[in-house]
């Protein structure tokens, strides 16, 4: 693999407020690859002279003649990629100058795998760094298939890179998919030819809980940790039927190591409707506390039931 194999695909919407410094992350790598921007038929019509009038014939721009959604659109970057790798980026993350040349490095230590991945630092609107991922291995790690399946946040979505032929055979990303599909398509790919990753920060992500985020939305509903839980059980259904490896989905034994964050749950109870509001708050009550304050408001909600939650 070479920088001339790898083509960095910028995906955006109609959203304004970052997307050139996302592209000028791609034109900025110390190894230039090359670079498109796919927008999905965003009501935007001047967008595509915006992106132009900054980077002219540096980069290709394709627009969706109709609206594909999210992760169908990341299939509409792997139809549009002329080259082996592609690496796909969301218009408000940013990749860092080092993740051309640590991609190539990490496929040369680990050749044949189906994908490759770094680490992340989070920065808020401004661009100001929030946190930042560690590695507790050096080099580079080989990704194991039953922490993929159980854990999402393994791979945070920027900084990554993966063969487009293998993406094909799989079928791409699920377009239906309505909040775990990042996940879902990394852990098919480890699957058909393993993933590996860096222990490089190569890329940053915006942490922020904007309301055109489907991030956002989904928390607001309360469906993010049944949606997970639901992958949960598909990743370890297909690691079965593949691999021959079975793993029971334990989902106390889970709450253990990853308890609810209560902040997260109390900020959105109150959109919560009463049949999701009485699985999160059974989910709540079974997490392992991680401090005293948590263990007294999972005793109130034992002690008033859920909708306590909505006037806390």
């Amino acid at each position: 693999m070479n920088q001339h194999e790898i083509t960095i695909a910028v995906t955006v919407y109609s959203r304004r407020e970052f997307i050139l410094k996302a592209i000028g992350s791609d034109l900025a790598q110390s190894a230039p690859v090359k670079v498109i921007v796919l927008e999905d038929c965003g009501p935007d019509p001047a967008l595509r002279d915006y992106v132009l009038k900054e980077f002219g014939g540096k980069i290709e721009y394709f627009r969706n003649p109709k609206n594909r959604g999210l992760f169908d659109n990341w299939n509409a970057c792997i139809e549009n990629c002329r080259t082996p790798w592609l690496s796909i980026l969301h218009d408000d993350d940013l990749l860092l100058p080092n993740f051309v040349e640590t991609m190539l490095d990490l496929a040369k230590s680990a050749p044949g795998r189906s994908f490759y991945h770094g680490l992340t630092s989070t920065v808020d609107r401004m661009g100001s760094v929030i946190s930042t991922a560690s590695a507790d291995w050096n080099g580079w790690r080989e990704l194991d298939l039953v922490e993929m399946a159980d854990q999402d946040f393994i791979l945070m979505f920027p900084g990554n890179l993966f063969s487009v032929e293998t993406a094909k055979q799989i079928g791409g990303v699920d377009p239906n998919s309505y909040y775990t599909g990042d996940w879902d398509f990394w852990f098919r790919l480890a699957l058909q030819g393993g993933g590996a990753q860096s222990a490089n920060v190569i890329a940053q992500v915006r942490g922020f809980q904007g309301a055109e985020r489907e991030s956002t939305r989904i928390d607001r509903a309360g469906w993010r940790w049944a949606l997970e839980n639901a992958q949960r059980k598909r990743n370890l259904a297909l690691l079965a039927k593949s691999k021959g490896i079975r793993v029971q989905f334990d989902r106390t034994k889970h709450l253990k190591g990853r308890p609810i964050p209560s902040r997260v749950l109390l900020y959105n109870a109150r959109h919560y409707s009463n049949r999701i509001l009485k699985y999160n708050a059974w989910l709540f009550t079974h997490s392992r506390p991680p401090h005293f304050r948590y263990a007294i408001l999972q005793n109130l909600v034992r002690l008033l039931g859920p909708r306590i939650l909505k006037v806390i």
